[in-house]
């Protein structure tokens, strides 16, 4: 077994999950639609592997994106980064944003470790 595969699985808060920018579900392959590879990357994915990214709506379609822990990772420091361009809070004072900490943390939470 693989460092990724004894991991915990990671619970992304439901209130962060519309900050990860996905890719369209038009463009996506098959497997990488119903989660059978991951989102961004193409990895096969297990159960053991796989970070759930929620349920998703596009023009009435429901799809449930998986995703690996590393493209997750990017994804979320993404997601991070971008935040302050469009909160209040961040423009005050970035280091008091609830959700640029939360964004902050889950990406600590989703490093891989290095042998």
């Amino acid at each position: 077994m693989t460092t990724t595969e004894t991991r915990a699985l990671v619970d992304i808060p439901a209130a962060l999950l519309p900050l990860i920018q996905l890719p369209p579900l038009e463009v996506l392959p098959d497997a990488r639609a119903r989660g059978a590879e991951c989102v961004w990357g193409g990895e096969p994915l297990s159960t053991a592997t796989a970070v759930d990214l929620g349920e998703r709506k596009d023009d009435g379609v429901h799809w449930f994106p998986r995703a690996c822990r590393p493209c997750t990772r990017r994804a979320v420091l993404a997601a991070r980064n971008n935040h302050p361009g469009s909160c209040e809070q961040c423009a005050e004072d970035a280091s008091r944003c609830e959700t640029r900490h939360a964004l902050h943390s889950l990406a600590l939470e989703l490093r891989t470790c290095r042998p």
